[in-house]
């Protein structure tokens, strides 16, 4: 006879407790860390984003060109520094 489970995502007690988890583990090892720990980290997550960002215009401009991908980030950065300068986009306090 098969097990049934219920989902993670159709408990919303479970999934509440699973964030809080990962937001006390990551804000455990963060202070666990040193400055220069924590710079590295940093420049390795800012390095994972804008290769993301990279693929996701070449993916999406279907460019065959490196550079064109890049000058497409830099087209879209650009234009979000824009909309927040502007008062456009703001923000939600937490």
């Amino acid at each position: 006879m098969r097990k049934m489970s219920v989902s993670i995502e159709q408990n919303p007690e479970a999934l509440k407790a699973l964030q809080d988890e990962i937001y006390r583990s990551k804000v455990r090892r963060a202070r666990a860390m040193t400055p220069a720990e924590r710079l590295t980290e940093i420049l390795e997550l800012s390095n994972d984003i804008f290769t993301r960002m990279h693929a996701g215009a070449m993916a999406q401009g279907k460019f065959a060109d490196d550079n064109a991908g890049w000058e497409e980030v830099s087209r879209r950065l650009a234009k979000l520094r824009r909309i927040h300068e502007h008062g456009i986009y703001k923000p939600v306090a937490a």
